[in-house]
C-alpha cells in the first residue's frame, strides 16, 4: 500500500506535466522578445489576399470536377456538390469565427497549436501541431502536383508541347511491383522510359519509376522566396491572386451568359432530368463525401492566423482577413460548381482540368490557354501561402523547445525562420514528386478538420477558464458557433476513406514517438519551471 501511493503520485505528477497549459500572457511575451520577434509588415488587405491566395487554387481548379464526377472509388456528388460547398462553407465560417477570437486574443505564430497550448496543455498542443504540419505539408504537396498538371495543359494548348511522362508523373502511381508469368517488355517499355524487368523464381517483376520534376522545382523556388521575406511574398501573392480571381470571374461571367443565352434546357437536363437522382446521384452520402473531398479548399484561412505575429494590427486585421476570405471564396466555389455541373454531364467532366474543359464545351477554346495560365498563377499563390503557414507552425513548435532549436533560428538580415523554411521546402518538394494528389488531399483534409475541431473546443474552454480575459473579437451567440463548428467537422470526417485514417494514425504514432523521445524532455516551459 505504501509503495502504491508514491507510484500514484508520480503518475499524477506526470499527467499534470503532460497537460500543463501555457499562460496567454507568457505566450505573448515570448513572441515579442527580441530573439524570436518576427517583422510586422502585413495589413488587413494583405491578409485577405493571403486567405484568398490559399483557398482559390486546387480546390476550385482541380478537385471541383473530381468531387462532382467521383474518382478512385469516391462517390460522385453530382450537381449536389453545390450543397457540399454550402455545408463546408457554413462549417468553415463557424470555425473562422473561433479562429478570429483566438487570433485576435493571442496574435502569435502557430495557429491552432498555440491556441491549444493555452487551453488544453502541451501534449494536446503537440498533437494538433503535428496535425497542422501534416495539413500544410501534404496540402502543399497536392498543390504542387496540381501545378504540374496546369503547366502541362498550358504548354499543350499554347505551344502544342507535351512534357515527358517520366518527369510529370508521381513516383507512387508509376511504380508497379507485381508478379506476372509473362510480360511483353516492348509494350511496357513504351509506357515509361525507366523500366527495370527482372526475374525471380521464373516470375517476372516490373519496377516503373518517375518523378514530378516541375512540382519539385516550383516548391523549391517558393522556398527561396520565403527565405527572403514575408513582405516580398505578400506582394508576389497579390499579383497572382489578382490574375486568378480575374480568370475565375471571367469563367463565371461567360458561363452565366452561356446558360442564360439559350442553354437553360441543358442546365435543366444536367441538374433536374430525373429529379433528385440526377441532382444528387448518391444522395446525402455523396454530398458528405464531396464535402470531405473539397474541405482541402478551406485550408487557406488557417494560414491567415499563422501570420498574426507579422501583422501590424492583428486584433483588428486578423478577423477581417479570416472571415473576409472565407466568405468571398465560398461564393466563388458555389458559382464555379454551378456552372461546371450545369453545362457538362457528369461523365464528361474533365477531372484534371474542369474549368478548362467547360470553356471548351462552351465553344471558347481560345480561352483554354488563358484559364490554364490563370490556374498556374492561382496554384502558385496557394503554394506560397500554404508553405508560409506550415513554416510558421513548425517555427512556433520549435520555439517552445518541442523540436530542435535550429527550427526556431531567425535569419539576421531577412528576419525569417530560414532553416525551418529550407527544411520544410525540401520535404514538401520531394513529396510533390513522389505522391499522388488524391492521397495527399485526403490526408490534408483530416489534418485541417482536426485543427478546426481543436480551435472550436479551445474557444469554449477558455470562455470558462479565463472569462475576464480581454477579447478584441468575440464569437457571437455564446458557445453556439464553437459547438456547431466542431460537430460539423466531425460529421464531414465521416466521409473520409478508411485508408486515409490508417495513414493518419501512422503519422500520429510517429509524432508520439518524437514527442516522448525529444519534445517532452526539452520543453522550455517545463525546463523553466524546474529551475
Amino acid at each position: 500500500m505504501t509503495h502504491s501511493e508514491p507510484s500514484n503520485a508520480t503518475q499524477q505528477s506526470f499527467m499534470s506535466r503532460l497537460f500543463q497549459r501555457k499562460n496567454v500572457d507568457d505566450i505573448l511575451a515570448h513572441s515579442q522578445s527580441g530573439q524570436h520577434q518576427l517583422k510586422k509588415t502585413l495589413g488587413a488587405l494583405d491578409l485577405v489576399i493571403f486567405g484568398i491566395g490559399g483557398m482559390v487554387g486546387a480546390g476550385i481548379f482541380v478537385l471541383t470536377g473530381a468531387a462532382a464526377a467521383g474518382f478512385d472509388g469516391h462517390l460522385a456528388a453530382g450537381p449536389a456538390l453545390v450543397f457540399s460547398f454550402i455545408l463546408t462553407g457554413f462549417i468553415s465560417f463557424f470555425c473562422a469565427l473561433c479562429y478570429s477570437e483566438f487570433a485576435a486574443m493571442v496574435p502569435t505564430s502557430g495557429s491552432a497549436y498555440t491556441y491549444a497550448f493555452s487551453t488544453m496543455g502541451e501534449f494536446t498542443a503537440w498533437i494538433i501541431g503535428w496535425a497542422l504540419i501534416l495539413e500544410y505539408a501534404v496540402g502543399n504537396m497536392a498543390v504542387g502536383v496540381s501545378w504540374t498538371g496546369s503547366v502541362k495543359a498550358f504548354l499543350a494548348g499554347v505551344f502544342g508541347t507535351a512534357l515527358p511522362t517520366w518527369m510529370t508523373s508521381n513516383t507512387l502511381d508509376t511504380i508497379s511491383l507485381a508478379g506476372f508469368p509473362k510480360i511483353d517488355h516492348s509494350i511496357i517499355l513504351h509506357k515509361i522510359p525507366f523500366t527495370i524487368p527482372f526475374s525471380d523464381n521464373h516470375q517476372y517483376f516490373l519496377i516503373q519509376s518517375a518523378f514530378n520534376l516541375p512540382a519539385f522545382v516550383i516548391v523549391m523556388l517558393i522556398t527561396g522566396l520565403l527565405v527572403l521575406g514575408v513582405s516580398e511574398s505578400a506582394r508576389t501573392a497579390a499579383i497572382m491572386v489578382f490574375i486568378k480571381i480575374s480568370v475565375v470571374l471571367l469563367f463565371i461571367t461567360v458561363g452565366t451568359f452561356f446558360i442564360l443565352g439559350g442553354h437553360l434546357p441543358v442546365f435543366h437536363h444536367n441538374w433536374f432530368e430525373n429529379g433528385w437522382s440526377t441532382f444528387a446521384p448518391n444522395g446525402l452520402k455523396g454530398v458528405v463525401t464531396g464535402a470531405s473531398t473539397i474541405f482541402f479548399a478551406y485550408i487557406g484561412f488557417d494560414a491567415v492566423s499563422t501570420a498574426a505575429e507579422e501583422t501590424k494590427n492583428p486584433q483588428r486585421d486578423i478577423p477581417i482577413g479570416i472571415l473576409g476570405s472565407v466568405i468571398i471564396c465560398t461564393i466563388l466555389y458555389i458559382a464555379v460548381t454551378t456552372i461546371i455541373t450545369g453545362i457538362i454531364p457528369l461523365h464528361d467532366i474533365n477531372q484534371e482540368a474542369a474549368v478548362v474543359g467547360a470553356m471548351n464545351i462552351m465553344g471558347y477554346p481560345w480561352a483554354s490557354w488563358l484559364i490554364s495560365g490563370g490556374t498556374i498563377a492561382g496554384l502558385t499563390s496557394v503554394l506560397l501561402v500554404l508553405q508560409m503557414g506550415g513554416i510558421r507552425v513548425l517555427y512556433a513548435v520549435a520555439r517552445d523547445g518541442l523540436l530542435p532549436p535550429a527550427f526556431a533560428t531567425i535569419h539576421p538580415k531577412f528576419k525569417t525562420p530560414h532553416i525551418c523554411t529550407m527544411i520544410t521546402g525540401v520535404f514538401v518538394a520531394l513529396g510533390s514528386g513522389l505522391l499522388p494528389i488524391n492521397l495527399l488531399a485526403e490526408m490534408c483534409n483530416i489534418g485541417t478538420l482536426g485543427a478546426f475541431v481543436i480551435v472550436c473546443i479551445g474557444v469554449a474552454i477558455l470562455r470558462f477558464t479565463e472569462p475576464e480575459r480581454k477579447r478584441p473579437f468575440k464569437t457571437p451567440l455564446g458557445l453556439l458557433f464553437p459547438i456547431l463548428g466542431s460537430a460539423g467537422c466531425f460529421y464531414v470526417m465521416t466521409g473520409l476513406p478508411v485508408f486515409t485514417w490508417l495513414v493518419t494514425i501512422v503519422w500520429f504514432l510517429l509524432g508520439m514517438i518524437l514527442y516522448f523521445s525529444y519534445g517532452f524532455w526539452h520543453s522550455k516551459m517545463r525546463l523553466s519551471q524546474a529551475k
